[in-house]
């Protein structure tokens, strides 16, 4: 546990990133609990391999996630045959502003394209690729601002989605995420005048008899892309959708799992999670103390002396080291307080989801 020295009774210690995972699984267990237990144990090897599934996520590779996936067993529902879906989509007209494909998974490279991907971006069928997207071989279609977070949250992703005890049913359940792509790296010179705009991308894992891995897992994905002009303050972090309660958890584990894997200190988190709700220190400090006593029934003391100092001569540094590893747009250090809270939301950090704040404060305590 990380130490504070700021409460009625001494130092206040905050979780670790493990912990909050163990705890977040021990209270999905009063709901579910044949389903923490495969969770928990996946989750362990997933900790194991913590460096090696970073050092590849940073190569913009997902290859340690997919073998992962390769060896769990969630449950998945199969639907009709791979052919008779392209059909039903080659019959489908799409919106004027949006197009399919099917991606192959084991191959790594789309299986299927709708004809829509001209009308939309300009490119044929050949010159759209997971390569062009993330800059494997060419220049990245994806902005160098979004790509990093991008590759990343691919690979939570595939983590997610492979966890024994979920259930995914085909053409379903699915992923959403929102990234920024450069238009001026696109034919279609109509959206030259824009800066850069959002391309969204819905993933279903596509399940057909007969169409998995060896190892009884999907072999494809089936993806519809939208493409609309970007808006300010809109950052790389998928949602998950599946039934409610599996979304909540899954929602929240992609949340922990992003964060073990920038291994941000989530005494700090706390207290930009409240800078982004308020614009004074002692606002900040007061919210803190509230829900110390609220949920951990610990008397803590910060100020907003303690909190300001904390910002300024800990949390900006940190946040800055971090930054410039997945964000290069930043040049300079890390200055302004909403400054650091923006660049926390872009790593992902930032909202801290309820669920998991709650389980962070109720770990708190103040033993020396």
């Amino acid at each position: 546990m990380e130490k504070f020295n700021d409460s009625k009774n001494g130092a206040l210690s905050f979780p670790s990133w493990k912990q909050i995972i163990s705890e977040l699984l021990l209270f999905e267990s009063q709901f579910s609990p044949s389903l923490t237990m495969p969770v928990g144990q996946f989750l362990g090897q997933f900790i194991e391999k913590m460096d090696l599934i970073k050092e590849d996520i940073e190569n913009k590779s997902a290859s340690i996630s997919l073998q992962m996936m390769i060896r769990a067993m969630a449950n998945y529902q199969s639907d009709e045959s791979l052919a008779s879906l392209i059909e039903k989509k080659r019959n489908f007209e799409s919106s004027r502003n949006e197009f399919q494909s099917i991606f192959n998974i084991e191959e790594n490279r789309f299986e299927w394209i709708s004809p829509n991907l001209t009308k939309v971006l300009g490119l044929n069928e050949s010159e759209f690729s997971l390569n062009k997207l993330i800059g494997i071989g060419e220049e990245s279609l994806i902005i160098n601002e979004d790509l990093q977070h991008f590759v990343r949250w691919a690979g939570i992703s595939y983590l997610l989605f492979s966890i024994p005890g979920f259930s995914f049913e085909s053409n379903n359940d699915y992923q959403v995420v929102n990234f920024r792509i450069d238009p001026k790296k696109l034919p279609n010179t109509n959206l030259h005048r824009f800066s850069s705009l959002t391309l969204q991308k819905k993933s279903q894992l596509y399940i057909g008899n007969g169409e998995t891995l060896s190892q009884g897992i999907p072999k494809y994905h089936f993806d519809t892309w939208s493409l609309f002009e970007s808006v300010q303050n809109s950052y790389v972090k998928p949602n998950y959708v599946t039934n409610f309660h599996q979304s909540q958890l899954m929602n929240n584990l992609g949340y922990v799992i992003n964060a073990i894997l920038l291994d941000f200190p989530i005494k700090y988190l706390l207290i930009l999670n409240e800078r982004s709700r308020f614009d004074r220190n002692k606002l900040v400090a007061n919210a803190i103390n509230e829900k110390c006593k609220k949920y951990a029934n610990v008397h803590a003391l910060l100020d907003e002396n303690k909190i300001g100092d904390t910002i300024t001569k800990t949390i900006k540094p940190k946040l800055t080291t971090l930054a410039k590893k997945y964000c290069p747009e930043l040049i300079d250090d890390i200055q302004g307080d909403l400054e650091a809270v923006t660049y926390a939301c872009k790593c992902g950090l930032l909202p801290i989801p309820q669920g998991v704040e709650e389980i962070m404060y109720k770990c708190i305590d103040n033993k020396a």
